[in-house]
């Protein structure tokens, strides 16, 4: 799982020219955690920001259990690619209108974002994957490109 999600990750960022992300195995246990209560409880929705265990950004993904591999479910956050607007800022970065129609593929691009770590967990009926990233991106009236790489602006 770590190499096919951190090597997705990794081939975007660097198509903009953007450093690699870290594996980062304290975010992964997080991600870990949280996938696994979402699995449990059949609940998908984010986590509250003060109940992770580092500050970080998150992507969430839910599939039927057993139909979807990495591949898939990290590309699901990849091609909102077609949607993203690179001249605008947080909130203002979507052709459709609506932030979160590429807020998973701007939490990958984010400049700032030096780490990253996922989890999977199998509900009953559903796989949920859970990401944290470090720092967190997706900052309101800023854009995911500006800065010098490795340093949020």
């Amino acid at each position: 799982m770590r190499d096919v999600v951190l090597g997705m990750h990794n081939e975007e960022r660097e198509s903009l020219g953007l450093s690699p992300l870290a594996w980062d195995s304290a975010l992964a246990a997080d991600a870990a955690r949280y996938a696994r209560q979402m699995a449990q409880t059949n609940i998908f929705r984010h986590s509250a920001r003060a109940s992770r265990a580092v500050p970080s950004g998150e992507n969430l993904w839910m599939g039927s259990r057993g139909l979807y591999d990495y591949q898939l479910m990290v590309g699901s956050f990849i091609d909102e690619k077609r949607l993203f607007r690179r001249s605008g800022k947080l909130p203002d970065l979507s052709v459709t209108g609506r932030w979160e129609d590429v807020g998973h593929y701007t939490q990958i691009i984010w400049r700032g974002t030096r780490k990253v770590g996922c989890a999977l967990a199998e509900g009953q009926s559903y796989d949920y994957l859970v990401c944290r990233y470090y720092p967190a991106g997706n900052i309101f009236g800023r854009n995911p490109l500006d800065g010098e790489d490795g340093v949020q602006s």
